[in-house]
């Protein structure tokens, strides 16, 4: 009964998405031929505002300690923007490894892909797809697909507040994890035939606050809930611009699975990082995300 009403809350909220965007594409299409009618052109403003239709940004974190044990650390992602009218497409991936010894003690790679469409100046209707490859939740993967609406709470100069609500799709592939004496992962199995599909509800609150012209502090919450499993991911950071281009962010994400699988000792995954972070920097569109930003990464302050 809850997957058959997931399903269908989904399948409401996806076609209401593609009226809307018809709707959208319908405006558009009128307000050209308006123009084209007068004899007016957007030429002009179409060069001037060319430049700020792009944002994209690059971070990396490296560690490394040699002492009875050699301990590395290292996280890297890329995340960029493209806005065209009232649609705004974003896409990024990330990956991070972590080792002690001989031992991988931590590994994962993710990317995802979004669609933002404007429907007024607080509201908004998002299209994303993500994939997750986190060798150490007890999943060999996790993708989904997920459509819905938006509200931006606070929207100011200083201040972003933004909350999504919308219904989809998880594919999850379990693995069973065997751990040694000291928890250290020796072996993976996946189990035919395992494949869990079910339909999810996903609820995002964004919030991002300008401390200072310098210092910003950013949380990205992002809550998938199924009736096999519900993921939730939290991202915190503060980030300290150094120059126009370049910042450092110190951060910690948060990623509990409510259900992991056999062999999975622990429900929830805590990862601190120390990232350089240069990007090409677009006040008026981040590049981690249309609106808001719902996946890791840093805007720049």
């Amino acid at each position: 009964m809850v997957k058959t009403s997931l399903a269908a809350a989904g399948v409401a909220l996806m076609f209401l998405g593609f009226a809307q965007a018809a709707d959208a594409a319908a405006a558009d299409a009128a307000a050209a031929a308006a123009s084209a009618k007068t004899g007016s052109s957007d030429a002009d403003s179409d060069a001037d505002t060319h430049t700020g239709t792009w944002a994209a940004q690059g971070q990396l974190g490296l560690i490394v300690t040699s002492t009875n044990t050699t301990t590395k650390s290292g996280n890297a992602s890329f995340d960029a923007a493209h806005k065209m009218g009232r649609w705004t497409l974003s896409a990024g991936a990330a990956a991070l490894y972590a080792s002690a010894g001989h031992y991988t003690t931590q590994q994962d790679t993710n990317a995802r892909l979004q669609a933002d469409l404007a429907l007024s100046k607080r509201t908004f209707w998002f299209s994303t797809a993500r994939w997750d490859r986190n060798l150490f939740t007890g999943f060999a993967y996790q993708e989904s697909v997920a459509s819905g609406a938006g509200f931006k709470f606070i929207d100011s100069p200083a201040t972003l507040l933004a909350g999504e609500l919308g219904a989809g799709y998880r594919i999850e592939k379990p693995e069973t994890l065997t751990l040694d004496t000291a928890s250290n992962v020796e072996s993976r199995t996946r189990v035919p035939g395992s494949m869990t599909r079910d339909a999810v509800l996903q609820a995002g609150l964004n919030y991002s606050h300008s401390i200072t012209r310098s210092t910003k502090l950013v949380n990205n919450l992002l809550v998938q809930y199924g009736s096999t499993d519900t993921t939730t991911t939290d991202n915190l950071a503060l980030q300290v611009k150094v120059d126009a281009s370049l910042a450092l962010a110190v951060g910690i994400q948060l990623v509990n699975n409510t259900n992991p699988p056999a062999g999975s000792v622990k429900h929830t995954d805590t990862v601190m990082t120390v990232n350089l972070v240069y990007g090409l920097r677009n006040p008026q569109l981040s590049p981690t995300a249309g609106i808001p930003e719902t996946v890791n990464g840093f805007s720049l302050p």
